[in-house]
């Protein structure tokens, strides 16, 4: 059974910025690629689109590695 998966959106325009899910937060955007692990992390990510600040908080229970 796979992981839930969640979509981090831009708080202004609604575009997708990262998908959180067990294996951490991933950011994606042209060329790059950025996976980001741990329990208590803070992401600030400018949107693509709108130039606004997000502020992402994975949810701990979904960034976990498995056992």
């Amino acid at each position: 059974m796979g992981s839930p998966l969640t979509e981090l959106r831009c708080k202004q325009c609604n575009a997708l910025l990262a998908k959180n899910d067990r294996d951490g937060l991933s950011i994606r955007r042209g060329e790059l690629q950025a996976t980001v692990t741990g329990v208590d992390v803070t992401i600030a990510v400018t949107c693509y689109r709108c130039k606004s600040l997000n502020v992402l908080k994975p949810s701990p229970a979904s960034t976990r590695a498995a056992a």
